[in-house]
């Protein structure tokens, strides 16, 4: 297989996926089952959940898309905004490598190669899903005790935690498990887009209380709903804290997009249905106790990302080793001193400005030293003038 490729090849058969596959990393592998468990990723989304800079992101993705592990469409949008960033989507090599991964036939599993995805109904609806929870593994980067160890669509995250299998009367939008300082917190996410009426998101819960009761879980699971406005999530308070009040297996968590965009996810801004309380942050949700923790290592965001700060400070900006006596104490003396020549060159250089700008008198040169303005050349001395005037005479 060449080592470059301009065209994506039309047609992949078997012998193609197999020789790409024995080019493909683990990383490559993890890219296309998330991208087959979650449908559809942008390249931000994909660089913060497993690149160290975006043009590493930039140049994998495009060496999978020439080889059709991965596919791609760009949005369109306002034409004064540019152009959007791209979408990827899972591709015919990519569903080898994920059927291989569960063991199954590529045509057992059950995926179909999207061609109209840019139009799909429930593109948005995704996207911006998809956009929270990926916020909310970004959040959890800057802090140390707080961590996303999973993320599946619909319960998949929660079900390994189940001690019954659960008829699914309600699917959550995604589900996630973060692990905190308390213990490890479950939650499903529920977003709404105000694209239904308010009896139908109410009803959801009690349509989640019978899949939890099946499942027989105690009371450690969190539902969380992601509203557009206040209006509407004080409308969901108000309508669904009866029947939140009767499930015993949850508690059900709402907040609006635009507290999201100001504060975060992990802040305090979530108001629990039946209470009457202060809002609280997801570290203060429900937890599940004596549940494995997932080492902080192996959490979605920093899996890929590998620290090596001693490395890049030994580095200077010409990949040269750094100086031992780069101290801060010997630093500083080196901008101090730095500083003290660049004082004295600039009154050097104001000194001179002044010289430059007093008023001189233009004289002749021979003035004053009486001489002719033959002497004043240089070509001949006096002596030699009077002895040619002579001559001539």
């Amino acid at each position: 297989m060449p080592s470059v490729m301009s065209t994506r090849p039309a047609r992949v058969g078997s012998a193609f996926a197999w020789e790409v596959a024995k080019h493909t990393t683990e990383r490559d592998r993890e890219i296309a089952w998330l991208l087959y468990r979650q449908k559809i990723l942008t390249t931000d989304q994909l660089r913060l959940l497993f690149f160290g800079s975006l043009r590493r992101c930039q140049d994998r993705l495009l060496w999978l898309y020439r080889r059709r592990v991965i596919d791609r469409f760009y949005p369109a949008g306002p034409f004064s905004l540019g152009k959007s960033q791209a979408h990827w989507l899972l591709d015919e090599v990519g569903a080898h490598l994920v059927a291989a991964r569960i063991g199954r036939d590529r045509r057992g599993l059950g995926w179909d190669r999207q061609q109209d995805f840019h139009e799909h109904a429930q593109l948005s609806h995704r996207l911006e899903c998809n956009r929270f929870v990926c916020s909310i593994i970004a959040a959890t980067l800057d802090r140390a005790d707080v961590w996303v160890a999973a993320w599946e669509p619909g319960w998949g995250a929660i079900k390994p935690y189940w001690s019954h299998p659960a008829y699914e009367m309600a699917r959550p939008d995604a589900s996630l498990t973060l692990n905190t300082p308390f213990g490890l917190v479950v939650m499903a996410v529920e977003w709404d887009r105000a694209t239904e009426p308010m009896a139908t998101l109410a009803g959801k819960i009690s349509r989640y209380a019978t899949t939890l009761e099946q499942a027989r879980g105690l009371r450690w699971h969190n539902v969380c709903f992601v509203v557009p406005g206040e209006r509407r999530a004080q409308r969901l308070v108000q309508e669904g804290r009866q029947d939140a009040w009767h499930v015993p297996s949850a508690r059900f968590w709402v907040t609006t997009m635009n507290q999201l965009q100001a504060c975060g996810p992990l802040d305090e801004i979530w108001r629990c249905l039946d209470e009457e309380a202060r809002p609280f942050g997801m570290a203060d949700f429900e937890t599940l106790d004596g549940a494995e923790v997932t080492p902080r290592e192996r959490a979605l965001g920093r899996r890929w990302q590998v620290p090596m700060p001693e490395r890049w400070a030994a580095l200077s900006p010409l990949r040269t080793p750094g100086r031992p006596q780069d101290t801060p104490t010997a630093v500083a003396a080196e901008d101090d001193e730095l500083a003290r020549e660049w004082e004295q060159r600039r009154a050097q250089e104001r000194t001179e400005a002044e010289h430059e700008r007093q008023p001189r008198t233009v004289d002749r040169p021979w003035v004053g030293e009486g001489l002719r303005s033959g002497a004043g050349s240089g070509l001949l001395d006096p002596q030699q003038d009077h002895e040619q005037e002579e001559f001539w005479r």
